[in-house]
């Protein structure tokens, strides 16, 4: 499907500037909550203040009393259906239980935001308050404290196996064991969670900030019982999702208002009430076991993943299974054991958060390596490369990987900055120990469906219409019109973009998954590429020659080998219109899935992995060993995602995740305290990286050798990879000083400085002249 990269491309491999970065820099871009409408309401949630309990009543006499209330809903109000994206376990309104802090009991609407707000405090709800189970572990054994009506909290169970993982495991040279636990961290999005319902013949039009505007319409058709036809899902500019904004989030609510009330309505979250009821990546343990032989060739895995789902599912069964997919890392192991469960707790529902498990899956996979390493008292870099996956390989499900590997031709980059950065000086007075870490990972570009339209008009210029929505990453608003640029031989500027509205576009899976470029950017491409095979076909007419002699190049159509025989595209493209038809055309595309055999997958909600990208990151880090603060000095990305169709939009892609991975690694953990009580919900106590915390160069590289087969120019998926990876090589850095590295993230100064308490380790009192190997083979 994908040409071979060529310098002859017009468009692809050009730096472009973000098409809306004007308007967004100026404050010209309009959001939801910027969305007045005449007769519009003011929705705000009456919410649980506790975690477990029966709700005995709900009085809303006081509030419907006051002066500009208009409605007050609550469960008696609206359908009994339940919603979920996977099980649909999830109420409008909390009916007879609540299940977390923060879950909406009710809502009010009102002719402002004020009164909606003082009529919400007016609101009483008599709660009879149980113990809830807010810890993981806790949880999953418990048969007593149940979070819904079910035998065990336990939601999910997932195995994949393959070979006898028993008798390998009795037989090898050595077995090592690694168990990682790890936190919740919010997507800490700019824009907080916000959508507004607008009455309209049959049902209603949403205006909301979404990464996935078909999903919701999907899901609310079925809701509450509307053909869905007649429901409309338009986004405006997102302010960042980072996998928060997938879910439905208060649309449900918000809808069931405006059908009761028939007028628009408005509900934006506080930050404070996005903390707490958002979708925040999981906490969870990771217990994993390798069977190895003497060279460190790893002959045999297990792995036990829980997943903390909350008090209600969202996403959490699919992640699961990608949880158990990861579970090998970029490595060929023959026999596996791997399962996932994802458990019910009494607090906030977790959900996607870009590169889902992904940060805690390489991180316990990754330490896995060195502890291997160690155990054999070998080179970790030497124990990677004999068991790195490629191709004529299979992945975890059974599929047959048929792409080469590179995740050693990214280790390569990596290590010679890793080699370059050691020999550097150190500053004069500058008494902080240094540390060099990398981490290997792979991952997988999701192929779900995707639609486009491309309609070439007189004038020579092009609609493309995609269903996509345009979440900061500029595949939506940038890529996907180069491409289609490409295709026509036309500057990017003469395409105009209609997208993320289910009324103006063809259906699209949503900006998820590392599956826009790839998955939205092909049906883009097919469409136009058909459109070129109409302009060829009429200028083949015009000019006497065959379709296949004809060039679009420069918005104009020129005869090979004859280019005074020529005409502009727009010349060509009213012609057609008048003798043929209009020059328009649909492509609709979903991944061909690699060929399978040799695992049992039991419950998997998938199964295999699309087409996988290759990555490795290395780091510098300084460690004051006072305080156990770690700075991140230095940091390479090195990434195979194929072509790179927009080099500034890539890099913003990396350098935005490998913040993000930091701020995961070091200073980002969304606490709950034993009632279910979110402590740190605002962006004072939530500590999320400062331009202080990152380093002043973040060096992208990547390899464009390995183009995809089957991706839009050779492209593959970029979105997700980069947040993967930081929070492991910091660790391994942390290693490299302190001969181990915690277990238990995040790496803040606490954690740093309780493991440098647990390891008998001998710093010397220079740093200029220290080798910084490790002191002590103890493990964590």
């Amino acid at each position: 499907m994908s040409p071979d990269k060529s310098p002859s491309y017009l468009n692809v491999g050009t730096e472009f500037t973000r098409r809306d970065a004007a308007e967004r820099l100026t404050g010209h871009a309009t959001y939801t909550e910027d969305v007045r409408l005449p007769n519009m309401l003011f929705g705000v949630l009456v919410q649980s203040p506790v975690a477990a309990g029966l709700i005995r009543g709900v009085k809303v006499d006081k509030a419907v009393a006051l002066e500009g209330v208009v409605k007050v809903l609550t469960a008696d109000d609206v359908t009994d259906r339940r919603y979920g994206n996977y099980v649909k376990d999830q109420p409008i309104f909390a009916r007879d239980q609540v299940r977390f802090v923060g879950e909406p009991i009710a809502m009010v609407a009102a002719t402002s935001l004020a009164t909606a707000r003082r009529a919400a405090d007016l609101v009483e709800v008599d709660i009879e308050t149980s113990t809830p189970v807010v810890d993981l572990q806790e949880a999953l054994v418990s048969t007593e404290v149940l979070v819904h009506d079910r035998r065990t909290n336990v939601i999910e169970d997932v195995n994949i196996s393959r070979g006898d993982v028993d008798a390998i495991f009795e037989a090898a040279h050595a077995v090592v064991h690694t168990e990682v636990e790890s936190h919740r961290v919010h997507q800490a999005y700019l824009e907080p969670r916000a959508v507004t319902a607008i009455p309209a013949p049959g049902g209603f039009s949403l205006i909301m900030s979404t990464q996935q505007p078909f999903g919701v319409r999907a899901q609310l058709a079925e809701l509450f019982d509307i053909p869905t036809g007649s429901i409309e899902v338009r986004v405006p500019a997102v302010g960042g999702g980072f996998g928060g904004k997938l879910h439905l989030l208060f649309a449900p609510q918000t809808a069931a208002m405006t059908l009761a009330t028939d007028r628009p309505v408005q509900l934006v979250c506080s930050r404070a009430d996005d903390m707490v009821t958002g979708n925040p990546r999981e906490n969870s343990i990771v217990r994993m076991s390798s069977a190895v032989d003497e060279s460190g060739r790893i002959l045999a895995r297990r792995c036990d993943v829980l997943l903390d789902a909350g008090a209600y599912a969202m996403d959490t069964p699919i992640l699961t299974s990608m949880a158990a997919f990861y579970a090998t890392g970029p490595y060929r192991i023959g026999a596996l054991d791997l399962r996932g469960r994802a458990v019910y707790t009494n607090t906030c529902p977790t959900g996607s958060f870009r590169g889902p498990t992904g940060p805690q899956m390489v991180y316990a996979a990754e330490a896995q390596i060195e502890d291997i390493a160690e155990r054999l008292g070998l080179d970790p870099a030497k124990v990677r490369r004999r068991n790195f996956i490629g191709e004529g390989d299979r992945g975890p499900a059974g599929e047959l990987i048929t792409v080469r590997g590179t995740t050693d031709e990214c280790m390569q980059i990596v290590e010679s900055r890793l080699q370059r950065w050691r020999q550097a000086e150190i500053a004069p007075g500058d008494r902080r120990r240094r540390g060099y870490g990398l981490a290997c990972a792979w991952w997988s570009t999701l192929g779900t469906p995707s639609a486009a339209t491309v309609e070439l008009h007189e004038d020579g210029t092009v609609t493309l219409s995609s269903g996509g929505t345009e979440i900061g990453t500029g595949a939506i608003s940038t890529a996907l019109p180069t491409m289609v640029a490409e295709e026509l031989g036309l500057r990017p500027e003469r395409v105009i973009l209609k997208a993320g509205s289910t009324r103006d576009s063809p259906y699209d899976s949503g900006s998820r998954g590392s599956r826009t470029m790839f998955a939205t950017g092909n049906a883009a491409v097919l469409a136009a590429r058909a459109v070129a095979g109409q302009i060829r076909d009429e200028a083949s007419r015009l000019l006497g020659v065959h379709p296949d002699d004809v060039l679009l190049r420069e918005g104009r159509v020129e005869v090979e080998g004859a280019p005074e025989k020529s005409m502009t595209i727009a010349e060509v493209s009213a012609s057609a219109h008048m003798h043929s038809g209009p020059v328009v055309a649909t492509g609709r595309y979903r991944a061909e899935l690699a060929p399978v055999e040799g695992s049992d997958l039991q419950g998997a909600r998938f199964h295999r992995l699309g087409e996988p990208t290759f990555h490795c990151h290395g780091v510098e880090i300084a460690l004051d060993e006072e305080t156990g603060r770690i700075d991140v000095l230095n940091f390479i990305a090195a990434h195979d995602v194929g072509t790179i169709v927009n080099p500034v939009g890539a890099r913003g892609q990396v350098e935005g995740g490998v913040v993000q991975g930091i701020g995961y690694a070091l200073t980002e953990n969304l606490k709950t305290n034993a009632a279910g009580v979110i402590v740190n919900g605002n962006f004072h106590d939530y500590r999320l990286p400062t331009i202080a915390d990152v380093p002043p160069n973040i060096e992208t590289v990547f390899i464009e050798t390995n183009s995809s087969r089957t991706g839009p120019f050779g492209a593959k998926g970029l979105g997700e990879p980069p947040v993967i990876l930081p929070a492991a090589a910091i660790g391994s850095a942390l290693r490299d000083v302190l001969g181990g590295q915690p277990y238990h993230l995040p790496l803040d100064a606490d954690r740093v400085a309780i493991t440098m308490a647990e390891h008998d380790t001998y710093l010397s009192s220079d740093p200029a002249t220290d080798t910084l190997a490790p002191r002590t083979q103890t493990p964590c």
